[in-house]
């Protein structure tokens, strides 16, 4: 059989020179300090929280085809089916979180290898497994098919923000300070007003912004363009209102200086900010720092206190009648079906408003324009 040829890229730095219970040395943090030569495969490393490290047993014995597994009754097992470091290739792999980068050493916590293990490989976690297995339940599947939004239900009521903030990322896209916002106000508003929607028009959102705090607030409410539950006012404020069908409604609204308390609980940020995104900086390590400052800075503002950041006003608004079920037509002109109210009579048929050249209104990054 081929033997295989690996590279040592970093050696393990702990006060653990003997293998002991393993747990012990779990406890404590360890260092890993990687090779100068491969420096520069740890280049964003900062945005993970979890690692899998890949590393060889130096102190250990080989081909050891089974194991007593040391908790009562010991047992005997065959190596493949623990942890042991007595196996046919001292091979190892733990999940440790990161704690801290500093220049080629990453300081990590949960790590079992003692000093000067050697260090074969780094990887981020792969969880895709378990999520497909969690979200393929077939008892939670069935019950999502029945309440879509049950978990996002049960998240708001325990005020869980940060699990709110990941699955509103996965729709927005990224992680920033107004996609927290938006998350904050709008878990804030469903919890004072015991709301919840099934996307039928009973629970609406009017927003004032189009930026990121929107995509926030159409998460967690389930108030969306799509189900004719999002109302947007161009208006250029980070702001919106949560009401029912009776015009009752409660108004969140950035406080003025929220920025600044932002800003000064993640002070460096700014400077990073300048040199990436505004002077458009490509120095991979600049780069690098700024993506886990943002991921800092977005995380962190879930923790600011509501009160710091938003001001709450109970308002009374005039709610728009449920969205119209309208006729479809065939434009006579792109042979595209279309709803009548968006079309111009034309001869015997109907002509859409992009092939007749007719003026028609566009919500982009600027707001509401009409073209």
């Amino acid at each position: 059989m081929k033997a295989f040829e690996f590279t040592t890229i970093g050696i393990v730095r702990n006060s653990f020179q003997e293998p002991e219970d393993y747990r012990k040395i779990k406890e404590k943090p360890s260092e890993i300090e990687v090779f100068e030569e491969f420096g520069d495969a740890l280049l964003g490393i900062e945005e993970n929280d979890y690692l899998d490290i890949v590393f060889y047993f130096h102190k250990s014995e080989k081909k050891l085809l089974t194991s007593t597994v040391k908790r009562p009754p010991d047992e005997l097992r065959g190596v493949f089916a623990t942890r042991s470091s007595k196996r046919p290739n001292l091979v190892g792999v733990t999940t440790v979180k990161l704690l801290e980068r500093k220049g080629n050493r990453l300081v990590v916590q949960g790590f079992d290898a003692i000093d000067g293990t050697p260090v074969l490989d780094i990887k981020n976690c792969d969880t895709s497994l378990f999520a497909y297995e969690y979200d393929n339940n077939p008892v939670h599947r069935g019950k999502l098919k029945t309440s879509p939004r049950i978990d996002i239900r049960n998240e708001i009521h325990s005020n869980r923000t940060e699990s709110l903030m990941i699955k509103a990322g996965q729709m927005h896209g990224h992680f920033c300070p107004g996609l927290a916002q938006g998350v904050m106000a709008a878990t804030y508003a469903m919890n004072k007003m015991e709301a919840e929607s099934d996307g039928m028009e009973g629970l609406l959102a009017i927003t004032e912004t189009n930026n990121c705090f929107s995509d926030g607030v159409q998460f967690v409410t389930g108030c969306t363009f799509g189900n004719n539950s999002l109302i947007y006012r161009d208006l250029g404020k980070m702001a919106f209102t949560l009401t029912k069908r009776d015009g009752k409604g409660l108004r969140i609204s950035s406080k003025p200086d929220a920025r600044d308390v932002i800003g000064e609980m993640f002070s460096g940020h700014e400077g990073l900010y300048k040199k990436v995104v505004e002077e458009r900086s490509q120095d991979p390590s600049l780069m690098a720092a700024y993506k886990k400052s943002a991921l800092d800075r977005s995380f962190g503002t879930l923790s600011i206190e509501f009160n710091k950041l938003f001001d709450v006003k109970y308002v009374l608004v005039k709610v728009p009648e449920y969205a119209k079920i309208v006729e479809s037509v065939i434009c006579t002109v792109c042979s595209e079906s279309i709803m009548i109210t968006r079309t111009e009579r034309k001869g015997e048929g109907y002509v859409c408003l992009d092939c007749g050249g007719y003026p028609h209104g566009v919500v982009d990054g600027n707001g509401i324009s009409c073209r």
